[in-house]
């Protein structure tokens, strides 16, 4: 009896081993998430000596390239969708708090459309660099110290990781 129990458990055990190895063999560990990381911020001044623009460089990776909107992507899911989402916060004694249009209680929405990027032909997995910029005061960001956060989304509504920075000092008037 010992011996037939020995034989079922090395059946038993075989048995799994195989669904697993086929298990691992047919499953699709290809992440179509694409992925961005921080390259820089630059500051341009005006001659003032008071800042103009705040202009944020990240790169971005997408292994099935479908990444950003063409111009008729306006319907559907697509309508009044922005595919690059990028939240700021000011720095008010001391704590980050959304930033608001200037003089109201209306978050500000600083979301944008990123082109379509997929290439044409056979192998779609792109890379690159991408730059946004912002106004600084008096239109868009009023603050002295920001922070920011962004994320892009592909046209499979597959979001990337989150980039950003803490305490932007800006110069104001």
């Amino acid at each position: 009896m010992h011996r037939k129990i020995s034989k079922s458990v090395y059946k038993l055990s075989a048995f799994f081993i195989i669904t697993m190895l086929f298990a691992c063999g047919n499953r699709d560990d290809t992440n179509y998430a694409p992925v961005i990381g921080l390259e820089g911020i630059e500051i341009i001044e005006r001659n003032d000596g008071f800042d103009s623009l705040l202009l944020i460089h990240f790169w971005y990776e997408d292994k099935d390239g479908d990444l950003g909107l063409s111009d008729a992507d306006t319907t559907d899911k697509f309508r009044g969708f922005n595919n690059l989402h990028i939240n700021f916060r000011e720095k008010v004694n001391g704590v980050y708090k959304e930033l608001m249009i200037k003089n109201t209680t209306i978050p500000t929405d600083f979301d944008q459309r990123i082109p379509n990027l997929t290439p044409t032909g056979k192998n779609k997995e792109i890379s690159g660099s991408i730059s946004v910029s912002f106004a600084v005061d008096p239109n868009e960001i009023h603050a002295d110290t920001v922070e920011f956060d962004l994320k892009i989304i592909d046209r499979s509504f597959n979001e990337s990781n989150i980039i950003g920075l803490s305490d932007v000092s800006l110069e104001q008037q």
